[in-house]
């Protein structure tokens, strides 16, 4: 699940209180590609970790629930067969296994943040505003104690993160396509042809439905961290 379908699920399906660095954790591993390739967060560190004080309590349910909401999503039955479904129907002949199977998942987490956004149009400011408050520096400083790796550089991206607010691309079909040729360069992949992109999320935002996706999470395994 990706930055808007975590934040809807904890906050308008579960009804958790806002809170910024709670709000923080959970965004981070979404963000965490265009910090480093290379640096890791420790989970078995995050899970071992008890803090003293209420922003690394916050940091690390944030860090948990993203975690134990994504295994959730990501062995969903709907999610599972959407999946299937575009790897059925999009055109991707010469295109490596590997690479659809990448793409035709992100597809459906990024259709589904715009499908939320077209339906909330302030949806993307109400998260920014909500993680804003929190303290860059405070949130590198403690994540990079809560799990054991070095985020020299992490404040950075967040106070990018909050300045650019690049979630509003997601309302266009067409900036769905420019975020995952962006999330594949990051990763150093080389993205599929842009009509093949174009062709995933027209038949993604038809078969996508927020609803369902709910409805299952809340019956399925645990409740968010």
């Amino acid at each position: 699940m990706n930055y808007l379908g975590h934040f809807v699920f904890n906050h308008r399906v579960c009804g958790l209180q806002p809170e910024p660095y709670f709000s923080m954790g959970v965004v981070l591993p979404d963000l965490w590609l265009r910090f480093s390739r290379k640096r890791r967060i420790r989970w078995k560190a995050v899970q071992a970790m008890k803090p003293q004080d209420a922003v690394g309590t916050h940091l690390r349910r944030g860090l948990l629930n993203h975690v134990d909401v994504d295994r959730r999503f990501h062995s969903l039955p709907s999610f599972l067969r959407w999946q299937r479904e575009l790897k059925n129907t999009v055109k991707t002949t010469g295109v490596h296994p590997a690479l659809v199977e990448f793409a035709t998942h992100a597809g459906i987490e990024l259709t589904l943040d715009h499908i939320l956004l077209r339906e909330d149009p302030v949806l993307s400011e109400a998260l920014y505003d909500l993680v804003s408050q929190s303290d860059a520096r405070v949130v590198a400083d403690r994540v990079g104690q809560i799990g054991a790796v070095d985020t020299t550089g992490l404040d950075e991206v967040i106070q990018g993160f909050f300045a650019r607010r690049f979630l509003r691309h997601y309302r266009t079909r067409r900036g769905l396509a420019d975020v995952l040729q962006l999330i594949l360069s990051l990763a150093k992949i080389t993205p599929p042809p842009v009509r093949i992109l174009d062709e995933l999320f027209a038949i993604a935002v038809e078969i996508v439905h927020p609803p369902i996706i709910w409805a299952e999470l809340q019956d399925h395994d645990t409740s968010p961290a």
